[in-house]
């Protein structure tokens, strides 16, 4: 806004801009953009479109129209060149100022995003593969639970979600969840609706947010519940100085933009040819996925309409629309567990399956195979993960040894023994290797 923030030197524009800011500071500067990039294209001043309204307006039609058709002729959507008429429309109602000039265009709804198709789940693992924790952790509350990028972020870094909001995370000694998957509340006051509303997290997220907040730890933060989920980074030298002026951001918050900002380089990168994907493709990656699981009788339509934090409607309002009771919260935790198949995206398996998963990882550490963190980030990596780097250490062993498929119980007493791990089978199962000396079959 700062290079329309002259106009508010003007007392009319100023209590305008001040009206608006009253409900939305956003939408109060989005007004003061769009009015001030209209006037310079029509070279006006504030009192002076104001006067061709009351004295001239054909002469105020007139420039109006032309600067529609040359933006038209710039290959400019009706959709984008009508938004430019919205801020002065908004200053003319609030002065009551009479004017029906303005250009009369058909806009046509999501006509910029005639190319974007909701990614696959094995699309959006891509995507993901390119973010840091933070911004991953980001991507799959938007994928996996549908919040907004505002949610976590809101404008000008003023509030966001935190991790008391978050009521299953238990801030310990070591952060942990007392059930997967986890309930999220979302507050009024972050809410499109100004509606509080529950979602969940999944297991995916789950194991993300932990190793986010592990990595936070060991960088010295203090974590408690009026810590944001995520957070900006840490800054230094002149970038740190500029900060310390602006007490904006001193809340530890990320703008929306800064939320938004990684992950939609990711999804840049990640696009395929011919496709176009926006961040709020994320949102509609869990809409999307929550419908299949709809159809699949795993959940409700109601349910799916409440966690996306959408008004339902009057059958919604008289039931999810109310405050949850511990059965409904209950009920509503396992249908999003029967329905997180659908949202997952890295292959790993679901329900019992991924409770062995992390199980076998357990047994892996224990018996120091693998590192702690690396089980952290292989547990939102998932089994092809885990089988890949396995695979790469076994390229330097040239022994061979033979191997046998085991149940992942039977695996801590077959590593005491001497035998190594090979590779996760399907979950439930396992791949050893027998100790140097003892015979491939056949031998």
């Amino acid at each position: 806004m700062g290079r329309h923030r002259a106009l508010l030197d003007d007392p009319k524009v100023r209590s305008w801009w001040e009206a608006r800011a009253l409900r939305s500071q956003l939408s109060a500067d989005q007004y003061l953009r769009q009015f001030g990039f209209l006037l310079e294209h029509l070279k006006l001043s504030p009192a002076e479109v104001v006067s061709l309204a009351k004295k001239n307006p054909d002469r105020l039609r007139d420039l109006l129209t032309r600067d529609a058709a040359k933006l038209k002729r710039e290959g400019k959507l009706d959709s984008y060149i009508s938004k430019f008429a919205e801020g002065l429309k908004s200053y003319f109602r609030f002065h009551h100022v009479s004017f029906d000039g303005f250009p009369s265009l058909s806009p046509i709804r999501g006509a910029s995003l005639t190319n974007e198709e909701v990614p696959t789940p094995d699309e959006l693992n891509r995507v993901l593969e390119r973010l840091s924790l933070r911004g991953r952790v980001s991507a799959l509350l938007m994928a996996h639970s549908g919040l907004r990028p505002g949610v976590l972020g809101s404008y000008q870094a003023r509030a966001g979600l935190t991790l008391g909001d978050i009521p299953d995370l238990k801030l310990g000694k070591e952060p942990t969840f007392a059930e997967v998957p986890f309930v999220i509340r979302v507050p009024a006051a972050l809410s499109k609706t100004r509606v509080s509303y529950v979602t969940f997290g999944s297991s995916q997220l789950a194991s993300a947010l932990l190793a986010y907040l592990a990595e936070r730890r060991e960088a010295g933060e203090e974590l408690s519940p009026s810590s944001p989920v995520v957070v900006v980074l840490p800054t230094r030298g002149a970038a740190n100085m500029r900060r310390k002026t602006d007490t904006r951001f001193d809340s530890g918050f990320l703008t929306t933009n800064g939320v938004v900002g990684e992950i939609h380089k990711a999804l840049v990168s990640s696009v395929p040819e011919g496709k176009r994907w926006r961040v709020y493709v994320l949102r509609s990656y869990c809409s999307t996925r929550l419908l299949m699981a709809e159809a699949a009788g795993k959940m409700t339509r109601d349910l799916r309409e409440a966690i996306l934090g959408h008004d339902g409607g009057v059958s919604a309002r008289y039931n999810v629309g109310k405050t949850w009771g511990a059965e409904l919260l209950k009920e509503a935790r396992a249908s999003y567990k029967r329905a997180e198949p659908f949202l997952s995206t890295t292959g790993a398996p679901q329900d019992s399956t991924a409770e062995r998963f992390a199980a076998l990882l357990k047994v892996l550490v224990e018996n120091e195979a693998i590192s702690k963190k690396e089980a952290e980030v292989l547990l939102t990596g998932g089994m092809e993960e885990l089988s890949e780097r396995l695979k790469t250490a076994r390229a330097t062993v040239p022994e061979k040894r033979a191997e046998k498929a085991v149940f992942v119980g039977e695996v801590k007493a077959l590593l005491d023994a001497g035998w190594d791990f090979v590779s996760p089978l399907n979950g439930e199962m396992a791949v050893v290797r027998a100790p140097l000396g003892l015979p491939s079959p056949g031998a």
